[in-house]
């Protein structure tokens, strides 16, 4: 008897190492989902910022396009005035010529020239504004094809990070009812109490072949079976710190550091360009305020550390929420505000280790 409660007991804390072990599983895959969805939204969060600067940018040429579509109307009606001043200067000089009527001449002629030169100008930045509006329509058309992806990958990845989280649930409500019902039935099962002797009996010794028989059967001290069913998770748990790197925050931190540098490239040496503001912090919600530094063409940068979770970044008097994954916490994160336009500044922001994977 004592033997199979024996074997009892080694075979019940077995089977709670395994349960503890597939547990263990379940919750470290849970945390590299996860993680992997808050990488998506933050890439999401990217490309939504990207497609509202390029709406914004159309915004602007459709206006651009507008007025230099009307200045070049204008050109040509003074164009048209010009070359019928030139006109009536020819006759006026042919029929009564005069010095009087040769200035007018080479006047009209100069106008002529003026207003052509005029034209061609105003033709050539026409046609400059249509080209760029052409490229930006394209961008606009792919970063919304990409927010549209990026929106069906989001919603399959919380679909499966909410089926993880249901069947950890559903196995540990079974579990639990397990355990219940083999508490009930050792309840049930259990010998009933006999009344103790009045005489005093030594307590009989155990033979050793009963522990190693017990041995035999599991095959495992409950220790070493601990060890051996522990290696998986923890391998599992790794697996789950392990930091990963998506490819397309990859591809937008190269365009956003190729758009920083071009914009920085037309100063010329020992210029800064426009400087808006003369103090510019960001401040984490919860956190003292970091100064920005001032790298010219209204583009302002900071290093700082930042804290997992959705954040709220104020930026002066500006607002911007962001979501960092928790594997990130206490990374240092690259911070450029973009304040070209005021009513629609942007702030981008991305880890500074994957700078390395520009290279």
């Amino acid at each position: 008897m004592v033997v199979n409660r024996g074997r009892s007991l080694l075979f019940a804390g077995l089977l709670g190492v395994v349960g503890w072990s597939v547990e263990l599983q379940a919750a470290s895959s849970l945390t590299v989902e996860q993680n992997r969805l808050a990488r998506m939204e933050q890439v999401q969060e990217n490309r939504l910022v990207e497609l509202e600067d390029i709406e914004n940018e159309i915004v602007s040429y459709e206006y651009k396009l507008e007025r230099a579509q009307n200045s070049l109307s204008e050109a040509r009606k003074n164009y048209q005035q010009s070359l019928v001043a030139v006109k009536t200067a020819e006759r006026e000089h042919k029929g009564t010529a005069s010095t009087d009527t040769a200035r007018a001449l080479k006047k009209a002629k100069h106008a002529l020239n003026m207003a052509e030169r005029g034209v061609d100008s105003r033709n050539r930045r026409v046609e400059f504004i249509q080209t760029n509006y052409g490229e930006l329509e394209v961008r606009l058309a792919d970063a919304r094809e990409s927010v549209a992806g990026g929106k069906s990958r989001l919603e399959a990845q919380q679909s499966l990070v909410d089926s993880l989280v249901k069947e950890m649930l559903s196995d540990a409500k079974t579990a639990k009812a397990k355990t219940a019902k083999k508490k009930v039935a050792a309840k049930q099962s259990a010998p009933k109490p006999e009344i103790a002797p009045t005489v005093v009996i030594s307590a009989p010794e155990v033979p050793e072949p009963t522990l190693a028989a017990a041995g035999d059967v599991t095959n495992a001290t409950p220790a070493s079976a601990a060890s051996d069913e522990a290696a998986p998770p923890s391998e599992a748990a790794a697996a789950a710190g392990a930091r990963e790197v998506d490819p397309e925050m990859v591809e937008y931190v190269r365009g956003e550091r190729a758009r920083l540098e071009k914009l920085l490239s037309q100063l010329a040496e020992g210029e800064t360009g426009k400087h808006t503001f003369r103090n510019l912090t960001l401040k984490p919600k919860g956190e003292d305020s970091v100064e920005f530094e001032f790298l010219g063409q209204d583009q302002y940068r900071v290093i700082m550390p930042v804290t997992a979770g959705r954040q709220t970044y104020k930026v002066n008097s500006w607002k911007f929420r962001r979501t960092i994954p928790a594997d990130d916490n206490g990374e240092r994160y690259v911070f450029v505000f973009d304040a070209r336009r005021l009513s629609r500044p942007r702030l981008v922001m991305y880890p500074e280790y994957l700078l390395p994977e520009l290279d």
